[in-house]
């Protein structure tokens, strides 16, 4: 083939829906059928606080900004993370989850939340922002990088 064969190609170029959109999603809680508040705390930590990750060369928050934003938009119109707390002197931190699709079996709703935060979020975290730096021996041998707590939480007033 030659050079002017695809000389014309601008006129073929359509950018992805997705690409289109810049920055992030604006947030209505209305649009969402159910929210939960997140507590992450790292199993087996080599640190005491999130300012001690820095000697391993992780830099936390900007870390998990990134997988949040990540997460965001692969998952956009089905579930949404947002960071809520991340003190420098903790070791935890607290992210809501809203979630679109809703699930009339409880058991089937905290099986899909496991399912997203295991495979999705701590994986990108772990491998992706290598917090599997700042975990010991155990977790990286049972590949957990967190416990956390899942609660419901209702914005509405009562």
């Amino acid at each position: 083939m030659s050079d002017p064969f695809f000389s014309n190609y601008k006129a073929f170029v359509v950018i992805p829906a997705d690409e289109k959109q810049m920055g992030p999603e604006p947030f209505d809680p209305k649009d969402y059928v159910s929210h939960f508040i997140l507590t992450f705390s790292l199993y087996d930590a080599v640190i005491s606080s999130w300012r001690e990750a820095t000697k391993y060369k992780v830099q936390a928050k900007k870390g998990l900004s990134n997988v949040i934003d990540g997460f965001n938009a692969k998952r956009r119109g089905t579930a949404r993370l947002h960071l809520l707390e991340m003190e420098e002197d903790q070791v935890y931190f607290v992210l809501a989850l809203s979630l679109k699709i809703q699930k009339d079996n409880e058991k089937a709703v905290m099986e899909m939340i496991t399912n997203l935060l295991e495979k999705d979020f701590a994986t990108d975290l772990l491998i992706g922002e290598t917090w599997y730096q700042i975990i010991g021996a155990k977790g990286k041998f049972e590949r957990k990088l967190f416990s956390y707590s899942v609660q419901p939480y209702d914005y509405r007033p009562k």
